[in-house]
């Protein structure tokens, strides 16, 4: 206490002095605020209001370090009172301390009625700052028309705090918007730039609870865009308005064009650039002139030194790759984000990450997969790198892949990576590669061998992930008729690594698993594949299997048991073996992952067997029969393990420190024994194998469709796999037959003005379209202009303009530029020639007049326009036909042609079913040089029919038999149609 002018101070201690007195007592500040509490308390009870109201804000104080100040219902006293000093801290102790479950809050609803009328603004300013932070949907409904009337105050100040009063109360209280809001929009006209920035700061908080209330603010908006683009913080608030703006009010953009332009042009802050941008990007159609300007000046924050300018185009280009990707240079973005993948900033680098993985092409994806592996190599943890890598490659079943024997390597060097947590992904892609591809399975096995033969570390375990030395594994042995000639090294290496390998027993049971498995394929196969390794693949078994019997794991051990039995069954004998590789015979074919729950679940209840009795022929013959236990077999008997125990043939041991009678015939063997060559990389010689196989230009045939159905996983998708008696047809790559398609024009229309052009593409099954490509010829001296193409009622073209194609814009000259169509082929079910009516229309112009010409024409759609291929293996395909040649294929056609000599006809064949949508399946006649195929096709999906189809029947398939037949130095093709209407065959 203190005198102060002569009299004695009514309250023990200041705010100041009491912060000073905390800090004073250090370690002992709880004591001092206690004490301070109690003073505070009897200060409170004071008749006195300046003690009151200093003691409520020393209380506010003391709230902000944790303590309670609920009990003080003196805060509403001192919030009454009439003086400003003394009033302040009432509202600033309620602010801080109040809540919406605080029940005196109710209380101040009066306080705040009275001070909104009061004369002083800064009183006024005051209950609308203290209303915005404790304001409940209960004191909003009381208030609100009070607050209203202060947007039209007289006085710009309460007008700018009602209007940021009013977001506070629509979060806390939605419906309130509808009722406030027509009287918000009226802001956007206020003179005061301050109450206008409030007002367009508001919109867009507002907007996401009800959007649809911003349309009717849109003519003052637009406006002001135009005349404040100057005002940083006012021009940004109204981009992100007509932002929100955009999607609920389709005649907002075009008016949008002029302003954008000029911002993105006229302005040197950054801030409202990238805004301007952002708002071209999330509110032009596609086409808009604008876009191409909007892009141009997002390229420049990708070339900014500020690393957060370029973080914000790295993150704005994502928008607009997904919507405006034809106008993007994809060649400098590629580039531009191959560079931004080394930012320092983790943010940075996962979001250029993500738009590599977008932007990325065939012909720029293995340097952009090479430049990731060298960043991973330098980066800690390198995980980021890896999944793009991943992600890319495996994206529309390998679609970006067209060497699948270096990604197979790129797979086998990412495996090295032990850490990784994408280990598991690189062995299915590598597997499911192997089982995709046919033609690159050579390669991948000789990889497989030499990643599991790669040398080991210090400690004996194997550099290669746990994962994928099971793919490795499962590979070998699935494909071991791919395995390099003269395969006998081969499959004794591979048994050798798969089952003598220290470390493999070491790996989990399911790794150990298939490795017993795998070798056991490889014993199976040798017998047609490397008939000279059977012996010893046989004494392999018999003498590594063992070790994996006594497997703690009861999977490893029962696999290698089977095996063992196996092995004593078959022994050496190659004949005997030829039949039992039927086991594993079967080809796998990639499945579609829901696939087995289409699967039909058995009756369980029902048995799926006959029970008999055991016939005494059957029963365990006993040693003792007093003695229930003593079987006359013996455990090891049981087990097949005799064979294994015995002593070997070859009486040599092995060389061991511990036999030193034999230290000296050893050490001559050793001096004998020129020095063991430098062991080298497994990769980096297939790296050089895969350098020279690039000169000989492998094209791979991909199946890229899966097994749907449980009628399916057992048939052929995509081309069956290759055998001695039936593969695959090789069918070019996709891109190959979209230049041999663009090469197949057809003249539509020949008349006395103009001609036109068509060339027709293949249908799009996602999209359910048709690309179609039209050119126009003028054919006389006469000027002709404005020419388009009607598509007859029903067939919808995207680029026509109800229903009208233009062709040429103004005068056509000599010949037009291509255009491009893309048609719905939902009215198309109906394979066969078929001519679309369609009408050609334009102008002649002779001396002085000129005429509009309609003239009609007929498309004439190929027969196989509106074929799929339908993957089926030779046995379905031979089902079908022995079960419907009756119903579906009743009608046949046969054409012959002849070639002089000899060609490479698989190929030829080949492109054909390519470009007519056929599956082909080729099959060898047994000794001749005389080669089949059967080509299988069906209908497009079932949809509305145009006038003139008519829709076929349910499971309809076309099938062609093409047989070629060598006939001296020349050979005779024969082509054989199946369908169920005379007319499509």
């Amino acid at each position: 206490s203190g005198i102060v002018a002569g009299r004695v101070m009514v309250f023990e201690k200041s705010l100041t002095a009491m912060v000073k007195g905390i800090r004073a007592h250090r370690g002992k500040e709880s004591d001092y605020i206690n004490t301070c509490l109690a003073e505070i308390q009897k200060e409170i009870t004071s008749k006195n209001m300046p003690t009151k109201s200093m003691a409520i804000l020393k209380l506010a104080y003391l709230n902000m370090l944790g303590y309670d100040m609920s009990w003080a219902f003196a805060v509403v006293e001192v919030m009454s009172t009439s003086r400003f000093a003394t009033k302040r801290p009432g509202y600033l102790a309620s602010s801080i301390a109040f809540t919406e479950q605080t029940d005196v809050g109710l209380l101040t609803i009066n306080l705040f009625k009275k001070d909104f009328g009061s004369k002083s603004e800064y009183e006024s300013g005051m209950a609308i700052n203290c209303l915005s932070n404790i304001c409940s949907p209960e004191i909003s409904r009381d208030i609100i028309t009070d607050l209203l009337s202060l947007l039209s105050s007289s006085r710009a100040y309460l007008r700018k705090k009602t209007v940021l009063c009013l977001y506070r109360i629509f979060v806390k209280d939605p419906p309130a918007l509808r009722t406030c809001f027509p009287k918000l929009k009226d802001r956007l006209r206020d003179e005061d730039q301050g109450v206008l920035t409030a007002t367009v700061e508001h919109l867009p908080g507002a907007g996401t609870e009800e959007r649809s209330e911003l349309l009717v603010a849109r003519p003052t908006a637009t406006s002001h865009l135009g005349e404040h683009h100057q005002q940083l913080a006012l021009s940004i608030k109204l981009l992100k308005v007509f932002q929100l703006l955009s999607p609920l009010e389709p005649r907002l953009p075009p008016k949008l064009v002029e302003p954008l332009t000029n911002i993105l042009n006229t302005t040197k802050a950054q801030s409202v650039e990238f805004e301007a941008i952002r708002c071209v990007v999330r509110s032009m159609p596609e086409g808009t002139a604008i876009v191409a300007l909007a892009i141009e000046k997002l390229q420049a924050f990708l070339n900014s030194s500020d690393r957060n300018l370029r973080y914000l185009g790295l993150d704005l280009f994502r928008e607009v790759i997904e919507k405006f990707k034809d106008k993007v240079p994809v060649a400098e973005l590629h580039e531009k984000v191959l560079t931004c993948i080394e930012e320092p900033d983790v943010t940075a680098r996962r979001i250029a990450l993500q738009l590599l993985d977008r932007i990325v092409h065939p012909s720029n994806f293995q340097e952009a997969v090479q430049r990731l592996l060298d960043f991973s190599r330098k980066a800690v943890p390198n995980d980021e790198f890896v999944g793009t890598i991943l992600r890319m490659g495996a994206r529309d079943q390998y679609a970006l892949v067209e060497d699948f024997a270096w990604y197979l390597l790129i797979l086998g060097e990412i495996s090295r990576n032990m850490e990784s947590s994408y280990s598991t992904t690189v062995a299915e892609q590598f597997v499911d590669i192997c089982v995709r591809v046919p033609a690159v399975r050579p390669y991948a096995v000789t990889l497989a061998l030499g990643l599991l033969e790669s040398p080991a570390d210090a400690e004996g375990t194997l550099v290669v992930a746990t994962p994928m030395v099971g793919a490795c594994a499962w590979v070998l042995g699935e494909y071991s008729a791919d395995m390099e000639k003269p395969a006998e090294a081969g499959f004794i290496g591979g048994a050798k690594v798969l089952l003598t390998n220290r470390s493999l027993q070491a790996l989990d049971a399911a790794i150990q698993a298939q490795c017993i498995w795998a070798a056991t394929k490889l014993y199976l196969a040798s017998p047609h594949h490397a008939p000279a390794a059977v012996s010893e693949l046989h004494e392999l078994l018999n003498s590594s299997l063992p070790a994996f019997v006594r497997s703690t794991h009861v999977d490893v051990s029962e696999r290698a048991s089977m095996v063992l039995h196996m092995a004593s069954f078959y022994k050496a004998e190659a004949e005997r073996l030829k039949d039992a590789a039927a086991l594993v015979a079967e080809p796998l074919l990639p499945v579609k992952p829901e696939a087995q729950a289409q699967v039909p679940l058995p009756d369980l209840d029902e048995p799926f067997f006959t029970f008999e009795e055991a016939q005494p022929a059957f029963l365990p013959v006993r040693a003792d029969p007093s003695d229930p236990y003593a079987l006359a077999s013996t455990y090891k008997d049981d087990l097949g393990i005799m064979a294994s125990t015995q002593e070997p043939k070859t009486s040599t041991p092995a060389p061991s420190m511990f036999y030193l009678g034999q230290a000296k015939e050893q050490a001559t063997e050793t001096k004998a024994e020129p020095a063991a060559p430098e062991v080298k990389d497994p990769l980096a010689l297939m790296r050089e194998r895969l350098e020279a196989q690039q000169k000989a230009s492998v094209k791979y045939q991909v199946m890229r469709d899966d097994s749907g159905g449980a009628s399916q996983l057992t048939g052929s998708v995509g081309q069956v796999p290759s055998s001695s008696s039936t593969c695959a047809l090789p069918i070019p790559p996709e891109k190959e037959l979209t230049e041999l398609q663009g090469r197949l024009w057809t003249v539509a229309h020949r008349g006395q003005h103009v001609a036109v052009y068509v060339c027709i593409r293949s249908p799009n099954l996602r999209k359910r379209s048709m690309r179609m490509e039209l050119r126009c010829e003028r054919t006389t001296d006469a000027a002709v202009s404005e020419v388009g193409l009607r598509f007859p009622p029903g067939v919808v073209a995207q680029e026509a303009d109800a229903g009208l194609l233009r062709l040429v814009q103004g005068p056509l000259q000599q010949r037009s530029a291509k255009v491009k169509a893309s048609v719905e082929t939902t009215p198309f079910t109906c394979p066969g020639v078929f001519g679309l009516r369609c009408e050609l229309e334009y102008l002649v112009s002779e001396g002085e007049q000129s005429r509009k010409e309609l003239v009609p024409i007929e498309l004439q759609l190929p027969a196989t326009t509106f074929l799929v291929p339908e993957p089926m293996s030779e046995d379905q395909l031979s089902d079908y036909i022995s079960e419907h040649s009756a119903d579906l294929l009743g009608h046949q056609t046969a054409q012959a042609v002849s070639f002089e000599r000899a060609v490479d006809l698989p190929s030829l064949v080949g492109r054909c079913a390519g470009l007519c949508h056929f599956h082909g399946i080729q099959q060898q006649v047994a000794e001749t040089q005389d080669v089949k195929f059967l080509l299988v096709a069906a209908g497009l999906p079932p949809a509305h029919a145009l006038e003139g189809q008519r829709e076929p029947p349910a499971n309809a398939k076309v099938i062609c038999r093409c047989a070629g037949l060598i006939r001296g130095t020349g050979m005779d093709l024969r082509v054989t149609v199946k369908a169920y209407d005379k007319e499509i065959a």
